[in-house]
């Protein structure tokens, strides 16, 4: 059994959502007899994630948050790693960071400093919700594909599957989603379509296990399709 950190902010749409996503990450992972220590909304602070990995010694992390190419935040926005400033203290763990754009700096920054694994997304991570389940985020069916692409993934890690598994997991899973909601007639699928998209070819893998997008991305707001009125698009962005 491995020690698993779960760090999940709540204080926006975008972490109510995220925050509920890495509950069920939790379950399983407590389900699977791991040694799980949940930092969560007002607890998943800079200060908390340090002193985790420093006395916890995570062998897993799995982290939600605001992000940018050189940084990453918990709650309310507070900076937990910046580029090339404090990275180092992720020496020796593996982690999944379901933030935006660390993957262009940050993450492989992590990685150089003896990071054993880190995977996040090169763009921003995008998903659309329905406006009527923001309440309760596991019940929205527009936000369910991308919840299943993080949730079923990371399931399978903790189950023992490699890094390499876990890719082609999430892969699958953005491309099952895909193909649901090409064939929909719901006047939202064409948004739910390019956000999953953008999400699968911007997801990368630094460490043993090295997969990287053939190129970057343009931000997705520049190739969406107007937004019908009702639905919201949302990323896990920080200026």
């Amino acid at each position: 059994m491995a020690r698993v950190l779960i760090f999940r902010p709540r204080f926006d749409t975008a972490t109510l959502y995220g925050h509920a996503w890495l509950g069920e990450i939790r379950r399983i992972a407590e389900g699977l007899g791991h040694d799980v220590l949940d930092l969560e909304a007002e607890n998943a602070t800079p200060e908390n994630f340090y002193d985790a990995l420093e006395n916890f010694r995570p062998e897993i992390v799995i982290a939600m948050g605001h992000g940018s190419p050189e940084v990453f935040s918990g709650q309310d926005r507070r900076v937990v790693f910046r580029a090339c400033e404090n990275d180092q203290l992720m020496s020796g763990t593996q982690a999944y960071f379901l933030s935006c754009l660390m993957g262009q700096e940050l993450a492989p920054s992590m990685n150089e400093k003896d990071a054993r694994t880190v995977a996040g997304y090169i763009a921003e991570f995008t998903w659309v919700i329905h406006p009527d389940y923001t309440d309760r985020p596991l019940e929205d069916p527009y936000a369910y594909p991308f919840y299943r692409a993080v949730v079923e993934p990371c399931g399978r890690l903790l189950a023992g599957a490699s890094w390499r598994e876990w890719y082609d997991t999430q892969i699958a899973m953005f491309n099952r989603g895909i193909r649901e909601w090409f064939e929909s007639t719901d006047p939202h699928a064409p948004q739910i379509v390019a956000a999953l998209e953008h999400d699968r070819d911007s997801l990368v893998v630094y460490g043993e296990t090295m997969i990287r997008p053939a190129m970057r991305l343009p931000p997705l707001y520049a190739s969406l399709m107007p937004i019908p009125l009702g639905v919201t698009v949302i990323s896990a962005f920080i200026p």
